[in-house]
């Protein structure tokens, strides 16, 4: 899959810290990143549906879940400010 499960992820959320402020709390970036890309939430849910079929029962896959993901996606850029 690589890194990056949908393109241009780093601009994306630069934006959405434009946009929303710097001050944007988790709920609000999780409802607006939903609002605002729904088609790259939906790679991400499609990303995760993938690796869960294709994981053998009983085994682990690295990628969390689509929550989770927006979750270090959030941390990660709040880090950044």
């Amino acid at each position: 899959m690589g890194s990056a499960v949908f393109p241009a992820k780093k601009k994306k959320l630069e934006a959405m810290m434009k946009k929303y402020g710097e001050d944007m709390t988790w709920h609000i970036f999780k409802t607006n990143f939903k609002t605002d890309y729904p088609d790259d939430w939906e790679l991400i849910n499609s990303a995760f549906e993938s690796y869960q079929r294709n994981t053998k029962r009983g085994k682990n896959h690295p990628m969390p879940h689509p929550d989770k993901y927006l979750k270090n996606m959030y941390t990660s850029i709040s880090k950044e400010i």
